[in-house]
């Protein structure tokens, strides 16, 4: 923990140590993502799905945006969800719950927290309360002709029209959800994500799944931010093993039991 804690350490010190933002923007038009970005309520920025005709999760397994396969559709009826309708927090099969794996992308944006860029010349990187987590997003770069699979994927960008950023991700593992409700991926996932500040306070994402393993063919999903103005990292989530399990044994399980 200790060795993890240091690593975070440097690397959080070097991107506060990379080139300021407005010499990029002078060279590249490079879109001012700065800010802390919180999922938007009043626009739908909350839900459980990434499906966008069923957000809530009450159709899970049916949803008519959704173009599953088979299999990929029974897997997802057969896990059991930690939020949501019908949840089943004391037994769910969510490895982000259960085993403090992380929740990969674009499941974490399923979260409750919030999100910050920090953009330099070589990269961009984005920040997650949650863990606290980060990514990198390699700019002008291409991804390994075969890249081993990750947690996060190998991430590469760029900028378009001068005010969004395109993330095109590959190399994922399987071992992640997608999204709160269970839905699977293989290795085969390939996500596209357009970051776009559309306003001084608002960001759009706009996100395509393609996964040729689990889906019959592309399918897409958005989300709203809002700025923040209650600080980075301030509400900060921390996944433990062993207090999930103090947390079900001592609230979750009697509760249930309880019928409450």
């Amino acid at each position: 923990m200790r060795n993890i804690l240091v690593t975070t350490a440097i690397a959080l010190a070097a991107m506060a140590a990379a080139p300021a933002l407005p010499a990029l923007r002078a060279q590249s038009r490079v879109p001012d993502l700065s800010g802390d970005w919180a999922p938007d309520r009043t626009r739908g920025g909350m839900g459980q799905s990434l499906s966008l005709s069923d957000i809530g999760g009450r159709k899970r397994g049916n949803e008519d945006d959704i173009p599953y396969q088979p299999w990929a559709r029974a897997k997802t009826l057969s896990e059991k969800t930690s939020t949501g309708p019908n949840s089943q927090s004391e037994e769910t099969t969510d490895p982000q719950v259960v085993y403090c794996e992380p929740p990969g992308v674009p499941h974490i944006y399923l979260w409750p927290i919030k999100t910050r860029f920090i953009q330099t010349q070589e990269a961009v990187y984005i920040l997650y309360e949650l863990g606290p987590a980060f990514r990198v997003v390699w700019l002008n770069a291409k991804h390994p002709a075969d890249a081993d699979p990750q947690w996060w994927g190998h991430s590469t960008g760029s900028y378009e029209n001068g005010d969004t950023l395109v993330v095109d991700t590959v190399g994922f593992n399987d071992k992640t959800w997608l999204d709160q409700m269970g839905h699977p991926h293989t290795e085969q996932l390939h996500l596209i994500e357009r970051y776009k500040r559309v306003n001084q306070n608002q960001l759009e994402l706009d996100m395509t799944i393609d996964d040729p393993g689990a889906y019959t063919k592309p399918w897409f999903s958005h989300r709203n931010f809002a700025l923040s103005t209650t600080g980075f990292l301030r509400y900060q989530q921390i996944c433990s093993v062993r207090e999930n399990q103090q947390f079900s044994d001592k609230l979750a399980k009697p509760a249930t039991a309880s019928g409450k």
